[in-house]
């Protein structure tokens, strides 16, 4: 889609000339950084300096930085994220992929469209008040063309008929649907939002309890939907069970007698469930077995049996595919106000394809805003050149198009300006497609309108509102600064064993321990022989081999006769250290290995970098990004206007 971004951004960069100096006027430039030995140069404004410097001084819990402080910081930030500019990250095909993805979703909540969004979502809600049964019929429009398409709605429209007359919904549905659901006369149990596609669903809570929809498309194919029942639901329960075997709870009627006791209090429901339960899992926990929605599967007609018990308190005895269970409700979650659930609504709606339908709106009303008029007579000739064979070198007179074919935010652009993109899409089209070349055609414009459509409001709202401006730059900046400092500090610090050898050696006095640590192997043996074998094996071993030439000779033919730990070990750290080394009291836990030995040596002070590995590297990423960042102010001019920050208000 590379072509067809570059043709979008030609069509609307006019407009981000014009609205960026207006833009720039009202927001004078604060500092700027030229690189003294590259062609780089960068104006830093006021607004954005101010966005950063209140948004991380307004945290009363982090240490509040002085504005001239700040200031000073964030010329480093910047001269970092210049410096990564200047390697080229930017143009990283990895960095455009990000930025695009969270540019697209920052852009959404600007311009989405806010009172359908009320509207869906308050939808959701009220429709969730309810568990609705349905069944369906489904004519299927997988792999089918466009002829097919229209046999499919003829069949949906005979099963309605045989409908109308009163033949059994069940039967039709084993006999015609596609669905695998026909082996269950098109029961498909509960339906509630959010749980099936939007169109689907709507008709689903439309159609009366007893009665059959019209027929209906959705991706799918064409549908009739009966709904059998409507129940009120219960937005959770928390539950406790018995898990009975089954052999036992239907002998003398054990089940109902033991239901009947915990019911009267003759018996306490935590012993019966230590005596009786087969479920260790929800033994362990007196029988909770947690809150039915966070359960990974749950039958739908023994969830629907919990939900039905209604109060607390009371043991009733249900049965589930795999044997008896005796269930008390300990807590019920009943439907929370609308103000308090909203945003869980509105998230939802987002990713559904509800959101889609939203977007929809949202574009068609951007599409009247920018004026956007399709000339047809410059339309059909892509409708001949989809259909066109060979290379298009072949046909090079075909590809000379400049009749007008839209107009678009108060100018006319002719055919070159969509040809970019055609090229590119007309590819993705097949001889015996579902599609005929003019729907293709047509849904492939309607798409480069939307994007066009999406990507001038985007500019727009860059030059219009500072908020979205200021957070689209922030996350572009910390990409790039990210990436930067992996290369110039974390990476180089995690790899370069010399450098922080030597940054050890010259600040060998910062890494002075407060007491004496043990460094070498931890040896655990399973029975006494081997454990002499090992003794005698160890003087002849370096260190850094024990683990592995004693697991080679010990630990084989499926047997573990030694397990050995390395490290470097402070008291307290490890019970045979503890009590071989440092000569403490402890007990050995060393369940299966109890005879044990060591082999090692025991320091005053960290002899090389690899005994303060952590803290080290730490401090070699500090000086080695404070000399990235002198080299920077070296390698970089900034001028500050100090009548421009003297605007800016602590």
């Amino acid at each position: 889609m590379r072509d067809m971004k570059r043709c979008l951004s030609v069509v609307f960069m006019w407009i981000a000339m014009s609205q960026f100096s207006i833009a720039q006027s009202s927001d004078p430039v604060l500092f700027t950084i030229k690189s003294l030995g590259d062609e780089c140069f960068e104006e830093v404004r006021k607004s954005e300096f101010e966005y950063i410097y209140h948004k991380n001084n307004s945290n009363v819990a982090v240490e509040k930085k002085s504005l001239d402080e700040y200031l000073q910081l964030f010329i480093d930030f910047k001269l970092k994220v210049m410096d990564a500019k200047l390697m080229w990250i930017d143009r990283a095909e990895s960095y455009k992929k990000e930025l695009l993805t969270y540019e697209a979703q920052l852009t959404l909540p600007f311009l989405r469209d806010t009172l359908k969004e009320e509207e869906l979502a308050r939808e959701a809600y009220d429709r969730d008040a309810y568990d609705v049964y349905a069944s369906h019929i489904l004519v299927s429009l997988e792999g089918k063309n466009e002829n097919d398409t229209a046999e499919a709605y003829a069949k949906i429209n005979t099963i309605y008929g045989e409908l109308q007359k009163g033949v059994p919904f069940s039967d039709l549905a084993k006999k015609y649907s596609d669905c695998p659901s026909r082996r269950d006369g098109g029961s498909l149990g509960i339906i509630r939002p959010f749980s099936t596609v939007y169109p689907f669903e709507s008709a689903v809570y439309a159609t009366k309890v007893g009665a059959f929809s019209k027929p209906f498309r959705t991706k799918f194919g064409y549908h009739v939907v009966m709904v059998t029942d409507k129940k009120p639901h219960l937005r959770d329960v928390r539950f406790s069970q018995i898990m009975l075997d089954d052999s036992i709870a239907q002998k003398d009627g054990f089940a109902d007698k033991l239901c009947e006791q915990l019911n009267s209090g003759k018996v306490k429901f935590v012993d019966m469930v230590k005596k009786y339960s087969v479920d260790t899992a929800s033994a362990k926990n007196n029988g909770d077995v947690g809150y039915l929605s966070s359960l990974p599967y749950i039958p739908p007609f023994f969830a629907d049996h919990l939900r039905q018990i209604g109060t607390t308190g009371k043991y009733v005895v249900l049965k589930s595919f795999v044997t008896t269970h005796i269930v008390v409700l300990t807590e019920v979650v009943g439907n929370k106000p609308y103000d308090e659930v909203r945003s869980e609504y509105v998230a939802k709606v987002a990713k559904n394809d509800r959101g889609d339908l939203m977007m929809g709106d949202v574009v068609e009303r951007m599409k009247q805003k920018y004026g956007l008029r399709v000339y047809e007579s410059g339309v059909e000739p892509f409708y001949k050149l989809l259909v066109v064979s060979g290379s298009d070198e072949s046909h090079a007179e075909y590809w000379k198009l400049t009749e007008p074919l839209y107009e678009f935010n108060g100018n006319v652009y002719s055919q070159e300006a969509y040809l970019p993109s055609f090229r590119e899409t007309r590819y993705y089209y097949h001889a015996g497609d579902s599609l005929t070349p003019k729907q293709f055609v047509d849904q492939q414009l309607d798409k480069y309108f939307r994007d066009l459509c999406w990507e001038t409001q985007k500019n727009e709202l860059k030059q219009r509102n500072s908020d979205y401006r200021n957070l689209l730059k922030e996350y572009s900046d910390g990409l790039l600064l990210f990436e930067a400092s992996s290369r110039k500090v974390w990476n180089k610090a995690a790899k370069d064993k010399e450098g922080l050898e030597t940054y050890f050696k010259e600040n060998k006095s910062k890494y002075k321990w407060s007491a004496p640590k043990y460094k070498g192997c931890v040896i655990r043996c399973a029975d006494k022989q081997t454990l002499n074998k090992v003794k005698k094996m160890l003087p002849e071993l370096a260190t850094d081999s024990v683990s592995r030439v004693l697991y080679r000779e010990f630990n084989k033919d499926g047997k573990t006769l030694v397990k050995v730990e390395k490290g470097l070990f402070s008291e307290g750290a490890n019970d045979v250290v503890d009590r071989d080394v440092f000569k403490k009291q402890v007990e050995l836990k060393g369940e299966g290995f109890p005879f044990v030995t060591v082999k090692g040596k025991t320091l005053s002070e960290p002899e090389s970098y690899l005994d303060v590995k952590g803290p080290l590297t730490a401090d070699y990423q500090n000086y080695l990004e404070s000399k990235w960042v002198d080299d920077l102010r070296t390698r970089h001019e900034v001028k500050i206007f100090n009548n421009v920050l003297k605007m800016i208000h602590e």
